[in-house]
C-alpha cells in the first residue's frame, strides 16, 4: 500500500497529520485559513464539504490509494479536503482530496426490515441518508443483492457498524478492501479481526505496529479454507498528534459519549467549553448521535469546538412531481414543503444526468425524492434530494397518524385507501387491510399510489418499521 491508501483508511489520522506536518498544505493558492476537513461530498461544481465550496483546479486528488480526478467522485462519498476557507466561510482553495472506501466486496447478506447488509463481515447500515449509484434500481436497499460487488463510505458507529453514507455498484469483483479496528490478535497464527472478519495476514508483513484497537486497512485477493481473508497487505494508521491552535472540522457519529462536553468521534476526542455554539435541531447528543464540529486542537490533541451541529437522521420521505418553487431553498412536492440547506446531498439521476446540479436547475414538472426528517408543520428537512426519471406513481413514508379503516396520514398529507390496495408488512409479507391498519398507527408507513387533488390514492402500502 503506497502512503495515499494509508491516508485514506484513516480520515482522522490523516486530519491531526495534516494539521500537525503542514506538508499537505504547502502550495495551496489563496489567502483563506489552512484547514482539513473530514465530511460527505454534498455537491459539485468544484466540491462541496461541511457547508464549505471548495475550489479543486490543481488539486491533488487520491481515489483508493490511486492518483484520481474529481470525475470519479460521487455525491456522499467520505473525504478529507486538506486546504483552506476564505473569510465567508462558504468557499475555499482545495489542495488535496483523499478518498477511500471503507468495504469493498461482495454482498453477502441483505436485511430489509433491518436496512442493513453484510460485506465481507462488516455490518453496512442504510438510512435516509445514504446515496446509491443511479444504477441501483428502485434505489433503496432493495436495489442491493446478495453477491453484488460493491464499495461503501460512510461513518462507524458504536455498535462497529458502518453506516452508509454512498453505496458504489461495482461492475465486478475486484481487490478486497476493508478497514476497522483490528481485533482478536493471534500473532502465532498471524491473524486477527475486523469486525467479523478473520483475516489472514501470514503471507505479508503488516506496515507498522500491529496491535489489538489498531486503524487498519486491508486488502485481498481472496479466501482460506478457513473462511479468511488473504491479506495481500496489511497497513496499520500511524499515531499522530496535531499541532495546538490548527484548525479542523470533521463531520461523523459520537462512539463514546461522557457528556455535552466531553465526547469521541471516531477515535478524536472532542471538547466543548463556553465559547462553543450548539445548533442541535432537536437531537439530544449521546452514542451514535450524527455530528459535524469545526474547532481548533489544544495541547493534548483535543479538537475544541468553536460550532457543533447535531444532523440527526429521519425517516421521512417524499417522491413526485415538484409542484412549486416558492423561494430559494425550498420545493413542494405533493403538497409538502420541502426545505434544503448547505449539507443536504444534491443529486442528478434523471436522463439529464447535471453535474453539477443545483436546486436551481430544477424545474417546475421534475420528478424527485426527497429524504430526511420531518420538521415544524409536516415539512419535510432533506438530508438527500435526487432527480430522478419520471414516474406516474408517487409515494409518502413518515410515521402514521390519524389512522381510519380507509385513511391516514403521512407528511400531513391524507391517503386514502381502496379495495385494490396491496398491504405488506416490514418483512415484505402480504398483510390483510385488518392486519395493516391494527399495525400502522405511530409506525412507519410508504405509501405509494396517483396524487389526486391533496390527497394519495394508494395502489399500496407497506409497514417500514417502528
Amino acid at each position: 500500500m503506497n502512503r495515499a491508501f494509508q491516508a485514506i483508511l484513516v480520515g482522522i489520522a490523516l486530519l491531526l497529520a495534516s494539521c500537525g506536518g503542514g506538508q499537505l498544505t504547502a502550495g495551496i493558492e489563496g489567502s483563506g485559513a489552512p484547514v482539513t476537513t473530514v465530511g460527505s461530498i454534498t455537491g459539485f461544481g468544484s466540491i462541496f464539504v461541511n457547508g464549505v465550496e471548495y475550489a479543486t483546479a490543481g488539486a491533488q486528488i487520491g481515489i483508493d490509494g490511486q492518483p484520481g480526478t474529481e470525475a470519479q467522485l460521487s455525491v456522499g462519498d467520505v473525504v478529507t479536503v486538506v486546504g483552506t476557507v476564505n473569510a465567508d466561510g462558504k468557499t475555499g482553495t482545495a489542495g488535496q482530496v483523499t478518498f477511500g472506501g471503507n468495504v469493498a466486496g461482495t454482498v453477502d447478506q441483505v436485511n430489509v426490515p433491518t436496512q442493513t447488509l453484510v460485506v465481507l463481515g462488516q455490518t453496512v447500515l442504510v438510512t435516509a441518508s445514504t446515496v446509491f449509484d443511479a444504477s441501483t434500481s428502485p434505489s433503496d436497499i432493495t436495489g442491493i443483492k446478495p453477491g453484488a460487488s460493491i464499495e461503501v463510505s460512510g461513518f462507524a458507529n458504536s455498535f462497529g457498524q458502518l453506516v452508509a453514507s454512498h453505496i458504489h455498484l461495482l461492475p465486478a469483483a475486484g481487490t478486497l478492501r476493508v478497514e476497522g479496528v483490528a481485533q482478536a490478535l493471534n500473532t502465532t497464527a498471524h491473524t486477527f479481526q475486523v469486525n467479523a472478519l478473520l483475516v489472514d495476514y501470514s503471507a505479508v508483513t503488516p506496515s507498522g505496529t500491529l496491535a489489538d484497537g489498531s486503524i487498519v486497512g486491508v486488502e485481498g485477493s481472496g479466501f482460506s479454507a478457513s473462511g479468511a481473508l488473504q491479506a495481500t497487505a496489511v497497513e496499520v494508521a500511524p499515531a499522530v498528534a496535531a499541532t495546538p491552535n490548527s484548525q479542523g472540522e470533521v463531520e461523523g457519529i459520537i462512539t463514546s459519549f461522557t457528556s455535552n462536553a466531553d465526547f469521541m468521534i471516531n477515535g478524536l476526542h472532542v471538547t466543548t467549553d463556553a465559547g462553543t455554539q450548539f445548533t442541535l435541531n432537536g437531537a439530544t447528543l449521546g452514542v451514535n448521535a450524527r455530528v459535524a464540529v469545526e474547532g481548533s486542537f489544544d495541547s493534548s490533541g483535543n479538537l475544541v469546538a468553536a460550532t457543533l451541529e447535531a444532523l440527526p437522521e429521519g425517516g421521512a420521505l417524499v417522491r413526485g412531481v415538484v409542484q412549486a418553487l416558492p423561494a430559494s431553498g425550498t420545493l413542494t412536492v405533493l403538497g409538502v414543503t420541502v426545505t434544503t440547506d448547505p449539507r443536504t446531498k444534491l443529486e442528478d439521476d434523471s436522463s439529464l444526468r447535471l453535474r453539477p446540479f443545483h436546486l436551481s436547475d430544477l424545474q417546475v414538472g421534475d420528478y424527485v425524492e426527497a429524504r430526511g426528517r420531518v420538521g415544524i408543520g409536516a415539512t419535510l428537512n432533506a438530508e438527500v434530494l435526487v432527480r430522478q426519471a419520471p414516474n406516474s406513481l408517487a409515494f409518502l413514508q413518515d410515521t402514521a397518524t390519524n389512522v381510519s379503516s380507509v385513511t391516514l396520514t403521512l407528511l400531513g398529507v391524507t391517503v386514502v385507501v381502496s379495495s385494490q390496495t396491496q398491504y405488506s408488512g416490514s418483512d415484505g409479507a402480504p398483510l390483510t387491510a385488518a392486519q395493516f391498519f391494527a399495525q400502522a398507527p405511530n409506525h412507519t408507513v410508504k405509501a405509494g399510489g396517483t396524487p389526486s387533488g391533496n390527497s394519495l390514492l394508494a395502489t399500496q402500502a407497506q409497514i417500514e418499521g417502528p
